[in-house]
């Protein structure tokens, strides 16, 4: 069933204020008496479940039926940080039952995050006089975490350092089919990160259900800084030295099907290792272990998640040709061999694993240009084509002036 928007919903509730004012009868003769205001209108039932979990989806269909009322008023607030959605609502003729598609996506401030919300629905009559008092009631919404949704509002977050070492988030929406990461929903995170030579988005590392990143020093001392749910981040904690060994990070993948995400790295001799994710923040990994040699053939590797329908994370690899290779994990850490994906894939300067940017169930992936142009390649599941074509993405430039992104 199609989502419908804010303005078709309020259509549908002027449809229906005609429909009970002009009725079955002469044009211009009610078809029934509204209640007086001073009718007393309660709650029958409603469909609000207590927790509401949006994981791969934007909207949910809710319904409050009333003792009465020809139009009703839904208020959707969340409790931390205020952001309230409103809707009119109508109901069929004969009918006291109110239905909304609360849609998760607002327009001006991208997509509503994780928590406590609170819903209040008032009935009034065609003239908009309430009637009786107010039901209201309040549920907890959740989303499984993602490795680049830092502000846990189910949306894909850019994360850019500017030339003087700021560190800048970029929240999205996904809507029509279409990946929009206006600079509008721009925020800067803070000063200082031009100490550090490689930033990588990783999920939950340290065990929470916030993302994390990982960030190197140019000493080659690794850092977690532990998502704070808000974009931002906690104070950062040391949890590695020796790491300016690998030219090659990568992570946010369950690669061992222990459900943790893990990380994949890259030595200098072109030996892949295998950091295994604990879930603990302050000792993230167990010890290291060699999965494989002659990876020093590759130039990029992102930890994409399944797109392949395998049983754990996968892994894309561009050569330095320019073709893009996927390798399937078996699910204890190692890989099948490669599949050829396609060329090209040179023309990108960063390939990014987004997480579930289309909401469809499968991880996606971000392409971006050293112009600042992106492209977004959704997954499929399938290991012989993983990728479906390349998709614009309605980025309004905002690559330009950062010297990376992650």
């Amino acid at each position: 069933m199609p989502r419908p928007h804010a303005a078709r919903r309020f259509a549908a509730a002027l449809a229906t204020v005609l429909s009970l004012t002009l009725g079955a009868g002469a044009v211009g003769t009610p078809a029934a008496t509204a209640a007086s205001a001073a009718d007393d209108i309660t709650l029958i039932r409603h469909t609000v479940p207590p927790v509401i979990d949006m994981t791969n989806r934007q909207y949910i269909w809710l319904e409050w039926e009333l003792t009465g009322g020809a139009l009703a008023t839904v208020v959707i607030r969340n409790t931390r940080t205020g952001h309230t959605t409103t809707d009119l609502l109508g109901t069929p003729t004969n009918s006291s039952t109110f239905r909304l598609s609360w849609d998760t996506h607002d327009t001006e401030k991208g997509d509503v995050p994780n928590g406590d919300y609170t819903w209040t629905i008032t009935a009034t009559t065609l003239d908009g006089t309430p009637l009786g008092s107010q039901a209201s009631g309040s549920f907890k919404l959740v989303r499984q975490p993602a490795a680049h949704d830092l502000n846990v509002n189910g949306a894909f977050d850019l994360l850019q350092r500017d030339s003087a070492g700021g560190l800048w988030r970029t929240d999205s929406t996904y809507l029509g089919g279409e990946l929009d990461t206006d600079s509008h929903h721009r925020a800067f995170i803070g000063p200082g990160w031009q100490v550090y030579d490689r930033a990588e988005a990783v999920g939950n590392l340290g065990g929470s259900t916030v993302s994390d990143i990982l960030t190197r020093d140019t000493s080659g001392t690794l850092w977690l800084h532990a998502g704070n749910g808000k974009g931002g981040f906690y104070g950062r904690i040391r949890i590695g030295t020796g790491w300016q060994v690998y030219n090659r990070i990568t992570g946010g993948s369950d690669l061992t099907g222990d459900g943790r995400p893990d990380v994949l790295a890259v030595d200098k001799t072109g030996v892949l290792w295998l950091h295994p994710g604990t879930g603990n923040a302050t000792s993230p990994f167990t010890a290291r272990k060699k999965i494989g040699t002659g990876w020093g053939i590759y130039n990029d590797i992102t930890a994409v998640g399944d797109i392949t329908g395998g049983p754990a994370g996968d892994l894309l690899a561009r050569d330095t040709s320019g073709v893009l290779w996927s390798h399937l994990s078996k699910g204890d850490g190692t890989f099948a061999p490669r599949t050829r994906v396609g060329g090209g894939w040179n023309t990108y300067s960063h390939l990014i694993a987004a997480g579930d940017v289309s909401k469809d169930g499968r991880p996606d992936l971000l392409a971006i240009r050293g112009n600042g142009d992106m492209s977004l390649y959704r997954g499929t599941g399938d290991w012989k084509t993983p990728l479906l074509s390349a998709q614009r993405v309605w980025s309004y430039n905002i690559g330009f002036g950062y010297s990376d992104a992650a």
